[in-house]
């Protein structure tokens, strides 16, 4: 049997939370993308990412739409637009 090689986005970022809480890292690639100028679609490669607490939309603009996560091995504190996540552990991720 073939393995599935597509993730709904949203089941991805369940499994994001699961691997997080039990320490564990995961990676992912996604799309840059900047509202203020309206530019980006830069790829961005994270090997090892971790999920932290999630802002709230009064302290950061759209925060329901953002993914924060830690790149553990750069050990900076980082976010990305959840529908710009291209690719979660080698599979790419579908939005239903």
């Amino acid at each position: 049997m073939e393995p599935e090689l597509t993730i709904d986005l949203y089941e991805a970022i369940e499994q994001m939370k699961r691997i997080s809480m039990s320490g564990g890292t995961f990676a992912m690639k996604f799309r840059k993308w900047n509202r203020q100028t309206r530019s980006g679609g830069d790829l961005v490669t994270v090997n090892a990412a971790r999920l932290r607490p999630k802002a709230s939309d009064e302290r950061v603009d759209a925060a329901s739409y953002k993914l924060f996560f830690t790149d553990t091995e750069s050990g900076l504190a980082r976010n990305c637009w959840q529908p710009l996540i291209m690719e979660f552990n080698g599979r790419r991720t579908v939005l239903n």
